[in-house]
């Protein structure tokens, strides 16, 4: 049965003023301009906000939320904002007492997006939710990438008239390993709001980094098109063990003509539509290998649709640089 969803819309700012706005929107209460506490017939748990220095704040979010809600961030044009999200990306479940078929959920943990972008979070209920957001200033992140860029490529990247910043992606390892070491940590520990800020900073360098490796796609992506290009690539991730469907298709689905499409696929997710197919089916693979219902490697190749579990085996080594492995091998 589809529950309807009590909807809450807010928008960010670097100070404690939206804190306040969604506060009072949900019934919540707001401690030393920081600590967001909810209201207990609507959720358990709190939201922290801190601003880090001048031009970056950062919102924590560990809750668990007892109805079905949707906060809807309406766009504006200040800001850009990171998501980290520390639910679990791949999930798998073997379905009955043989390893075919396994059932399974992939999506991306990690999203950067001028916040003139809506978007909405769908918390899930009764499950902990623990994410964190950058928020970060538009003149603050110029001038952090612009010893990346030539000056030309700076400026257009950052005109909004030409540009849109926007993609997804999963968490990489370094930002994964922090964000794991501060959901070890209580919220209300006294060092709390140092280890908070420091994440933040952390995770805004490593961000800076790693769009220095991206090749800068200059172009404008609407709403209706940054959407279409999420939900393609969820169909993708949602048929991994079958054969890649083609960039006809896929095109199609969004939409968009395929040289179109293939531009904002390859500007959102910083890869084309089939070596993202490769990745998340190799990625997908090594949860496989976890799981104790596979007796070889060649039962992991077919599960995910390889004809060959030699071809499996070198696309995996070429990928992560070391052999497949089994959990229950002996």
């Amino acid at each position: 049965m589809h529950l309807s969803r009590q909807k809450f819309p807010f928008f960010y700012t670097l100070n404690p003023e939206w804190l306040f706005r969604i506060a009072s929107e949900m019934g919540a209460k707001v401690v030393d301009n920081k600590m967001m506490l909810m209201p207990t017939d609507l959720a358990e748990g709190m939201g922290v906000f801190l601003e880090v220095m001048p031009g970056l704040s950062v919102f924590l979010i560990d809750m668990s939320f007892k109805k079905p809600v949707a906060i809807d961030r309406v766009p504006q044009d200040d800001q850009f904002i990171a998501y980290y999200d520390l639910g679990e990306e791949i999930t798998t479940h073997v379905l009955g007492t043989t390893p075919h078929r396994a059932g399974y959920s992939s999506r991306l943990g990690m999203a950067f997006m001028d916040s003139c972008i809506p978007t909405s979070l769908l918390p899930p209920i009764n499950a902990r939710s623990y994410s964190l957001r950058l928020i970060i200033s538009k003149d603050l992140l110029k001038s952090l990438a612009r010893p990346n860029y030539p000056n030309s490529v700076t400026e257009q990247l950052f005109d909004s008239s030409q540009n849109t910043l926007y993609f997804y992606s999963h968490i990489d390892s370094r930002s994964k390993i922090l964000l794991n070491q501060l959901k070890s940590r209580k919220i209300k520990d006294g060092s709390f709001e140092f280890h908070l800020k420091h994440t933040a900073l952390y995770l805004l360098a490593y961000l800076i980094e790693r769009a220095a490796n991206f090749e800068p796609i200059i172009n404008r992506v609407t709403d209706r098109e940054g959407s279409a290009i999420k939900q393609s690539a969820d169909y993708i991730m949602a048929n991994l063990d079958k054969d890649f469907v083609g960039i006809s298709l896929l095109a199609e689905m969004a939409g968009m003509s395929v040289s179109k499409y293939k531009l904002l696929f390859k500007k959102i997710l910083k890869s084309t539509p089939k070596q993202f197919y490769i990745n998340e089916r190799l990625l997908l693979a090594q949860k496989l290998l976890q799981s104790p219902q596979f007796d070889s490697l060649s039962q992991v190749a077919y599960e995910l649709g390889y004809n060959s579990p030699r071809y499996f085996i070198n696309s995996y080594v070429n990928k992560f640089n070391t052999y497949p492995v089994l959990k229950n091998s002996k």
